[in-house]
């Protein structure tokens, strides 16, 4: 049996990650989160009573610490960040306060004989991106926004502690995932509710910057396979779609799959923090969940037909 923590898992991801992981009644797996952009309706209940929550603020090292000696966990999954790019150029304060609560997850799991430590990154370090697709080994991480940053400056906070103390890691890199949990913040969740409710879609700028779209299912398969058969030890993964769709065109999809008589409607573009381009290097994961990615006009039927049940 193994002891699993989860922080932030009342999140999106990380709650689909805990259901996934709670599949196996051998496993305990412990979920952490402050609430404050999570939500309990999204923690999962276990079948086989094999999961905890404890509300817990990861950045403050009291709090998480006393989680840590009560449990003395084999694994971690620090997903727990200040998220959302309105959310995070709002408040840079609080983003920044995301590096305590890297620090306290790596010196606790060196304390407490932790195995590995996986960890979610985001596409967001590699900011205006120069190569296409982004690939983990050779894409600079050249963002300037605090988020991307904090997430880069993890990241090197991990490779440092695998070297000099040989705590063992992987590095998640996130492009954008969605699915029916995924709360209004983001794009595509925004886009289907407007549809379903007849509103305007939005769009920041001309509609021409690209992102790839991930189903939660996928995402989460494959962080457990690498997981589940000791995989990309030691190393970085992009978790995210190859197919690259404009924002315009996928206000368009949208409407068209749901029949919606909608409206498109421009706003200025944001200041900072929407990049022009997304496009992963997705080869790691593809290997990981040995198929092809869900599609995006299915993963948009898939979360429709959540949300009428």
């Amino acid at each position: 049996m193994s002891r699993i923590l989860i922080t932030g898992g009342a999140g999106f991801i990380a709650s689909a990650l805990a259901t996934r992981l709670a599949a196996n009644k051998e496993d305990h797996i412990v979920i952490v989160d402050n609430l404050v952009t999570g939500e309990m309706r999204k923690v999962p209940h276990a079948v086989h009573g094999n999961i905890t929550f404890i509300k817990c603020d990861v950045n403050d090292f009291n709090d998480i610490s006393s989680v840590f000696f009560a449990w003395k966990f084999d694994f971690v999954f620090h997903y727990a960040a200040l998220v959302g790019v309105k959310r995070t150029l709002a408040h840079p304060v609080k983003v920044l306060s995301d590096i305590d609560g890297i620090k306290n997850i790596l010196s606790l799991s060196k304390n407490t004989g932790v195995k590995r430590v996986f960890f979610s990154s985001s596409s967001e370090v590699y900011g205006e991106p120069v190569e296409f697709p982004q690939n983990e080994q050779t894409t600079p991480l050249n963002s300037r926004l605090p988020y991307a940053i904090v997430k880069n400056l993890a990241e090197a906070y991990l490779r440092s502690y695998e070297q000099e103390f040989g705590l063992s890691f992987t590095v998640f890199r996130f492009f954008n995932t969605y699915g029916p949990l995924q709360s209004e913040d983001f794009v595509i969740s925004r886009f289907l509710r407007a549809a379903l409710s007849g509103a305007d879609l939005t769009i920041y700028g001309d509609g021409s910057q690209t992102r790839t779209f991930c189903y939660i299912d996928d995402n989460v398969e494959a962080c457990v396979k690498a997981f589940q058969e000791h995989q990309f030890v030691n190393d970085v993964v992009n978790i995210g779609s190859e197919q690259e769709v404009p924002i315009l065109e996928l206000a368009r999809l949208v409407i068209a799959q749901t029949g919606s008589s909608s409206r498109i409607v421009h706003l200025p573009p944001l200041p900072e923090g929407d990049m022009t381009r997304r496009k992963p290097d997705n080869s790691k994961m593809r290997a990981l969940l040995g198929r092809e990615l869900l599609p995006l006009d299915a993963g948009l039927n898939k979360i429709v037909a959540a949300w009428k049940h």
